[in-house]
C-alpha cells in the first residue's frame, strides 16, 4: 500500500473522496492489526480536499455527538464523511432470516443480539453529500491473544440508525 494517500482532484470530488475512503480502509486495516484495536475517527473532507478529524469525546451520549456532528457537517461546507469504527455486525445466516429482516426494519439494533449471534468488526464508510455510500466490513477474528482480520465485505447502500446519512 502507498504511505501516500491518492490525490485529491478537486473537479472530481466523489472519484477523489471514494479513492481516499479506499486507501483509509487499507490503512485502518493495517492499524488495526498492528494495534489490535483502531479508535473510532470521522474524516471530514471539503470538495476541494481540506480535511479535518474528530474523535467523538470520551463518555458523551451518541445522540447528542451525532447531532453536533451534523450541524459542524452543515456549517463547515463538508462534502464527505470517512467514519473508521469498531463495531457489532449480523451477518445472514440463512435465505430467509427473520433476525436480519428485523434489523433491517429497525425494529432491533445489532447491539441487542446475543454475543453469539453478532460479530465484532472493523466498520470504514464513506458518505458524501451527493450519493456516494460505501461501506466495507472486516470481520474481526480473535484467537486468545491473536487477532485477524477477515477479507473485507463490501455494500454500496444507505445506512439507517444514529449513523445514517450524516446529510440530512
Amino acid at each position: 500500500m502507498n504511505e501516500e494517500p491518492p490525490v485529491w482532484k478537486a473537479s472530481d470530488p466523489k472519484a477523489s473522496l471514494r479513492l481516499r475512503a479506499e486507501w483509509l480502509n487499507e490503512k485502518a486495516r493495517r492499524t488495526f492489526l498492528s494495534d489490535k484495536f483502531h479508535t473510532e475517527l470521522f474524516l471530514l473532507f471539503r470538495a476541494d480536499g481540506q480535511s479535518g478529524i474528530v474523535q467523538p469525546p470520551p463518555k458523551i451520549d451518541r445522540d447528542v455527538f451525532v447531532g453536533a456532528l451534523k450541524d459542524a457537517i452543515r456549517q463547515n461546507d463538508i462534502y464527505g464523511v470517512v467514519h473508521i469504527v469498531e463495531a457489532w455486525s449480523y451477518f445472514r445466516k440463512k435465505e430467509q432470516d427473520h433476525t436480519l429482516t428485523q434489523l433491517m426494519m429497525g425494529e432491533m439494533a445489532v447491539s441487542d443480539l446475543k454475543k453469539g449471534d453478532r460479530e465484532e468488526t472493523l466498520m470504514v464508510r464513506v458518505e458524501s453529500r451527493d450519493g456516494l455510500n460505501h461501506l466495507w466490513l472486516s470481520p474481526i477474528v480473535r484467537k486468545g491473544e491473536e487477532v485477524a482480520l477477515a477479507e473485507p465485505m463490501e455494500m454500496s447502500e444507505e445506512l439507517s440508525g444514529r449513523f445514517g446519512s450524516l446529510f440530512i
